[in-house]
């Protein structure tokens, strides 16, 4: 038997693993000190390292041993991502003193450039597939030979030694903003992640999600909204969300009568756990960086839409669970109020990490005391407590569940790089104003068409920064404040996990639900319709996101909050029963009405809603529903 196979590669992996997690708490904690740029790199290379040696650069057909030389050539691509970080960290000073894009860039320096861009491309291709790998290597391709095209795209050129400059010594590509914040940030909610469950106390999220909907019909649907609202805002990955809680409340909504591509559910509520805050996914703490903002403020500014959103889904979910007659969830997946109860302490580590947020320390600080309440709150418990074992488990995991996040990072830092050289961010936003023509809602519309072509397929944090870094200055050179030109970019990047035809959170919920991929992306579109909406009408009236005054905020927020229930009655076909073609009509006008800002309108929706209402009980009178239905089977193993 041959010593070289995948299997000892990972156990090579492990305590890689755990020494990068020690390494990065160590330096965000503050007791070690390391340049940025030379922190990003030791941090990459741990990460690249660790992607060579766990993931094959082709799977083998099932029954068949992966390839020796295949296994030798991620040996030495792992070699080579270390040699990367090792070369900076011994010339450092010395490539310090130099001027940049002047002095003569070293020979090694250069090798190593091109090796780096090279691994962070082949990683990413590992990791996320080829939308994002297609995008870099087209930015890098456009790096080498844009000088050659026609004078609308054209650039001045680069040399050689420009690209090795920008890309491996300078903080403007691989080691740029994605990849510092991946090593600081976004690594420190990753342990917190990791950490709630390692120690099993994120089960408090299924349990409350089961408890709080065990007498709303048509319960297992929207088990799946808190679930997946909660575990989202912490996992980071729509698709990963989908089959964390996927698989507990989609066989259990299909036996519960739920049509088969209704498994969108699980797909919009997951999609929507990245714009949940507190923590909201990996994007928004880039969004802080590039609006010069705290973290607070985003999630502020977040929160309402994000409520929105799920007050849409909760709602559609309803009137579909009222128009099928469905049932109540089994009592045998409620748990006791007096476990619940028991447990309520496991929620202590959201809670610190909010009133820390708070206080106004760094969002990495407040990751990790709250981290370190996880480790604390731990020991009250046998089923929670931390061995050895466990805890170099969870430091692997955590270092394991990073590393899509870090691949994206690093082939994202190359885009960026290359716009930020090339300026032909620059030359597209002015093709984009050129095709506006000063019309705000066209530009929009060019935006939320881009954002969708470029975020098809790709992981949400480089797909938001791929469309803020083109999309985002076109929007505030028009007037818009740089958090709403941002988080206008930030919703349509996400949404694209839920828009065929490359809908992936959409399709990972087919999957378990052994459903049709395009009808349940299609349902999914239609449930998630309110995140559609809302980026336009916080764009003209940004109360929406709380920004302006207390009394604004709070009109926007009750008519908004209405106008959610129109539009969903619409789209579902109920509302106190099922509605005729002119009551959809007025509920649809209706309820975008009271989303658009102004007295007139908010007057127009009241009296939709209101009329159909009206009319709608006075029929019940005459004809009443049929009452909730038994409780849902359980699904069969």
């Amino acid at each position: 038997m041959s010593i070289l196979s995948r299997e000892s590669l990972k156990k090579a992996a492990y305590p890689i693993g755990i020494a990068m997690a020690l390494f990065q708490l160590y330096y965000t904690i503050g007791y070690g000190v390391l340049e940025g740029s030379l922190l990003a790199a030791i941090f990459l290379s741990f990460a690249l390292t660790m992607i060579f040696l766990l993931h094959p650069a082709v799977k083998p057909r099932e029954g068949r041993r992966e390839p020796a030389f295949l296994l030798f050539v991620d040996l030495v691509l792992a070699a080579c991502a270390i040699a990367t970080s090792v070369y900076l960290y011994f010339n450092y000073e010395e490539l310090q003193e130099r001027m940049a894009y002047i002095d003569e860039v070293p020979a090694q320096a250069m090798a190593l450039a091109y090796i780096l861009v090279g691994l962070s491309l082949e990683a990413t291709r590992r990791m996320t597939g080829l939308p994002l790998f297609t995008v870099a290597i087209a930015f890098f391709a456009y790096f080498l030979w844009g000088d050659h095209l026609p004078a609308l795209i054209r650039h001045n050129g680069a040399t050689l030694e420009n690209i090795a400059e920008n890309m491996y010594l300078t903080g403007e590509g691989v080691y740029g903003i994605p990849i510092m914040l991946a090593c600081s940030t976004l690594f420190a909610f990753m342990m917190f992640g990791a950490f709630l469950e390692g120690s099993n106390m994120s089960s408090i999220f299924m349990d409350l999600a089961y408890r709080l909907t065990r007498k709303s019909q048509g319960g297992p649907a929207k088990v799946s909204i808190f679930a997946s609202a909660l575990f989202g805002t912490i996992s980071g990955s729509s698709a990963g969300n989908v089959y964390t809680t996927g698989v507990f409340t989609i066989p259990l909504m299909k036996s519960c009568g739920y049509q088969q591509p209704f498994a969108a559910v699980e797909a919009a509520s997951s999609t929507g756990g990245q714009i949940m805050p507190p923590v909201m996914g990996a994007a928004a703490f880039m969004m802080a960086e590039f609006c010069g903002v705290s973290y607070l403020e985003v999630a502020k500014a977040a929160l309402l839409p994000a409520l929105l959103y799920y007050l849409a889904l909760w709602v559609m979910i309803h009137f579909e669970a009222r128009r099928r007659g469905l049932g109540l969830i089994s009592s045998e997946l409620v748990p006791s109020l007096r476990s619940i109860l028991r447990r309520l302490y496991f929620l202590a580590p959201l809670v610190i990490l909010v009133a820390v947020m708070i206080d106004g320390r760094s969002a990495a600080i407040c990751a990790n005391m709250a981290t370190g309440s996880i480790l604390l709150l731990s020991f009250f418990r046998r089923d929670t407590r931390f061995t050895l074992k466990r805890f170099f488990d969870t430091l692997y995991a955590a270092a394991a569940s990073s590393l899509m996040v870090v691949a994206c990072c690093a082939a994202s830092g190359i885009v960026v790089g290359v716009i930020n050289y090339t300026g032909i961010g620059f030359k597209f936003i002015n093709v984009l104003t050129s095709l506006a023509d000063g019309h705000l809602l066209i530009m929009l519309l060019l935006l939320m068409v881009t954002s969708f072509i470029l975020g098809m397929g790709m992981p949400t944090t480089p797909a938001y920064i791929v469309v803020a870094t083109l999309g985002a200055p076109a929007l505030i050179k028009m007037g818009l404040a740089p958090l709403v030109a941002h988080m206008f970019c930030f919703y349509y990047a996400i949404l694209s996990f839920i828009t065929p035809p490359v809908c992936v959170a959409a399709y990972a919920g087919a999957n378990i639900a052994e459903a049709d991929p395009m009808k349940t992306g299609f349902t999914s579109m239609k449930l998630g319709v309110v995140a559609f909406i809302v980026p336009v009408m916080f764009v003209y009236e940004p109360s929406l996101l709380w920004q302006g005054s207390l009394f604004s905020s709070a009109a926007a927020t009750v008519t908004a909050i209405i106008g959610v229930i129109g539009l969903s009655g619409a789209l579902q076909n109920w509302l106190l029963r099922a509605c005729t073609l002119p009551e959809r009509i007025l509920l649809l006008a209706g309820g975008l009405s009271l989303f658009y800002p102004g007295f007139i309108t908010d007057l127009i929706g009241f009296a939709c809603l209101g009329f159909v209402i009206v009319r709608q009980h006075m029929r019940n009178k005459k004809d009443p529903v049929p009452e909730v239905g038994e409780e849902c089977a359980l699904p069969e193993e």
